[in-house]
C-alpha cells in the first residue's frame, strides 16, 4: 500500500469526459467495492485518491445525471460508452501459459477488434481509446454518436459479430451473393479463396484420410459452367451454395465433400478471425472499467492509454511500469520454486527465498503473491 500511496501522490490520472456524469467505485487494500462516488474535478478525485489509496480504482462507462444515487433508476442514464474487454479468462489454453505469453495472444485478439470495429463498422481511430488494463489484456473504449443510446441488445449484437457468433452452412447457403462483398462474409470469402488457390494436399489428407484423392477429383467436376475448384478460388460469390446440388447424380457423396471441407475451413476462419471478448462487459450499460493511469492491484502495473499504430510494438512489461518504481532494489522472500519474467528489458530468474529485486519485480512478484517483502 505503501508504494501505492507514493504513486498517487508523484502521479495524475487521465480523466475521463464529462467527469461529474460519471459513477466512480474503487477496491480498497482490506475491503470490498465502494461505488456511487462523484466527483467534479481532476483535482478533486485524486485528492480523493491520495487520502483512499485504493488498489483498483473504477470509473463508469455510462453517464449519468445523479452519478452518486445508489439506485440505477434514480441515477437517470444519459448513455454509455461501447467498452470490450479483453484477457486470459477467455483464450484457450491461457491456464498453461506463462504471464507473457498469455499478453502475447490477447494482442492478437486485440488487433482483430480493432480491424472489425474500423474496417466493418466504420469507427475512425479517433473515435477508439486503446488501454492496457494493467492487468492481463486491453481495454477499448469507442466513443461516439451512433452508440451512446444504445440498449444491451443492440450491444450484444456488435458482440456476437465480433466473436463471430450464429454463422452456420444451413443459414449462410441461402444467402445472397451480395452478403460477401463485405463486413465479416467478405473476409470468409477472401480466406476460402485462399486456401483454394494454396490448397495443401497434406490437410485434405487429414480432412479425408481414405478418399482425399477422390477429393481432388471431385474438384475438377464443374459447377455453373466452372471448375469446382476455381469456383472456390474466386474471392466473389457465395461457396455455400455448393450445398445445394443442381445435379441429382451423386449428389450425396458430394454434399458431404463439400458439407465436411467447408464446415472445417469455417471453423479455422473463426479460430483465427474472431476476437475473444468478454460479452457482458459489452453489453453492461451500467459498466465500471478501470481508470486511466490508475495502477492494478494483482501488479502493480499502470492502467496505460495505448496508440493504436502502437499496439503492435506495444510491451506491458516494460512500458506500464511507474517511473516511481524504477531506480531502486528491494528485498522480497520468494515463496515458490522458482520464478522468471522479463521485465524493464531485463530478463530475471528468480529461485525460492531471500532476493534482492527492483522495486517494479518486488511490488509485481507480491501482487501476484509469489513473493513477500521482507
Amino acid at each position: 500500500m505503501q508504494y501505492f500511496r507514493e504513486y498517487y501522490y508523484k502521479n495524475h490520472l487521465g480523466i475521463p469526459d464529462m467527469l461529474f456524469q460519471r459513477e466512480i467505485g474503487f477496491i480498497p487494500f482490506n475491503g470490498t467495492m465502494i461505488r456511487h462516488k462523484k466527483f467534479d474535478s481532476q483535482n478533486e478525485i485524486e485528492n480523493f485518491v491520495r487520502r483512499a489509496i485504493p488498489r483498483h480504482l473504477y470509473y463508469s462507462s455510462s453517464y449519468y445525471r445523479f452519478p452518486d444515487q445508489h439506485k440505477m433508476l434514480e441515477k437517470e442514464w444519459l448513455g454509455a460508452e461501447l467498452i470490450f474487454d479483453l484477457d486470459a479468462d477467455h483464450i484457450e489454453g491461457a491456464d498453461k501459459m506463462t504471464y507473457m505469453e498469455i499478453l502475447a495472444e490477447v494482442k492478437k485478439h486485440t488487433l482483430r477488434l480493432l480491424e472489425m470495429l474500423m474496417d466493418d463498422f466504420g469507427f475512425e481511430e479517433k473515435n477508439i481509446r486503446l488501454y492496457f488494463s494493467g492487468g492481463r489484456g486491453y481495454h477499448v473504449h469507442v466513443e461516439s454518436d451512433r452508440i451512446y443510446t444504445m440498449d444491451s441488445d443492440s450491444r450484444r449484437e456488435i458482440g456476437d459479430y465480433i466473436k463471430i457468433e450464429g454463422l452456420n452452412m444451413e443459414d449462410l447457403k441461402l444467402l445472397d451473393d451480395s452478403y460477401f462483398e463485405y463486413g465479416i462474409l467478405k473476409k470468409f470469402n477472401i480466406y476460402i479463396s485462399n486456401f483454394y488457390r494454396n490448397l495443401d494436399e497434406n490437410y485434405i489428407k487429414k480432412v479425408f484420410p481414405k478418399s482425399w484423392w477422390n477429393y481432388l477429383e471431385y474438384l475438377e467436376k464443374y459447377y455453373n459452367g466452372e471448375k469446382i475448384r476455381d469456383f472456390l478460388s474466386n474471392e466473389k460469390g457465395n461457396k455455400f451454395k455448393l450445398l445445394i446440388k443442381q445435379n441429382k447424380s451423386n449428389e450425396n457423396a458430394s454434399i458431404d465433400y463439400d458439407r465436411i471441407i467447408l464446415g472445417k475451413i469455417l471453423e479455422d476462419f473463426k479460430s483465427n478471425a474472431l476476437a475473444e471478448i468478454d460479452e457482458p462487459v459489452t453489453t453492461d450499460i451500467h459498466r465500471l472499467i478501470r481508470f486511466p493511469y490508475s495502477l492494478h492491484g494483482k501488479t502493480g502495473l499502470m492502467v496505460k492509454p495505448v496508440a493504436i499504430g502502437e499496439l503492435k510494438t506495444f510491451n506491458p512489461l516494460d512500458e506500464a511500469i511507474p517511473d516511481v518504481f524504477q531506480g531502486r532494489d528491494v528485498k522480497i522472500n520468494l515463496k515458490i520454486d522458482k520464478f522468471s519474467i522479463e521485465m524493464n528489458r531485463q530478463n530475471y530468474n528468480i529461485a525460492r527465498g531471500e532476493n534482492s529485486v527492483p522495486l517494479y519485480l518486488a511490488i509485481f512478484a507480491s501482487a501476484i503473491d509469489v513473493a513477500d517483502f521482507i
